[in-house]
């Protein structure tokens, strides 16, 4: 069992915007023993997603970002857009989770997502809004695969 998410689904919103982890996902927050994740607004490419923490993984950024100087303005951004988004949700006993309204507008969740496995946590887009990201980081992807390749560890 990995302790890190990983892969990418599509999923059925139901009609209460509802949403069922796949197991691999419920897998790595049982190992965790989480019963409730948090879920915030972000973006990538100026294109709308949701990021989606264990409570720990959580608890862990905001550490960090409390550990940063609170007077910086890019801090305070940060704790502004990001960390203010972030909503504690309960999954339930069939492992769904219910995304609120104000994420679902943000992000342009209709009746299908893709959720994107992101090692510490998961990303949930509009199926739309994926499709096109995702057309745009194949094309790119040669010029990826050369400066990923040229990365050593330090």
């Amino acid at each position: 069992m990995s302790t890190q998410f990983s892969g990418r689904f599509e999923i059925k919103v139901d009609p209460k915007f509802r949403l069922t982890l796949p197991v691999p996902f419920r897998e790595v927050l049982s190992s965790d023993k989480a019963t409730q994740i948090f879920i915030t607004n972000s973006q990538y490419q100026k294109k709308r997603c949701l990021d989606v923490y264990s409570v720990s993984e959580w608890q862990k950024l905001e550490n960090k970002i409390s550990k940063l100087p609170q007077l910086k303005i890019e801090v305070q951004n940060f704790q502004r857009f990001y960390l203010s988004g972030g909503h504690n949700i309960e999954i339930d006993s069939q492992g769904r989770i219910l995304i609120p309204p104000s994420l679902r507008t943000y992000a342009g969740i209709k009746s299908e997502v893709v959720l994107v496995g992101f090692a510490h946590k998961f990303e949930i887009w509009a199926a739309e809004i994926w499709k096109t990201l995702f057309e745009s980081l194949a094309q790119d992807f040669n010029d990826t695969l050369v400066a990923v390749s040229g990365l050593h560890d330090e």
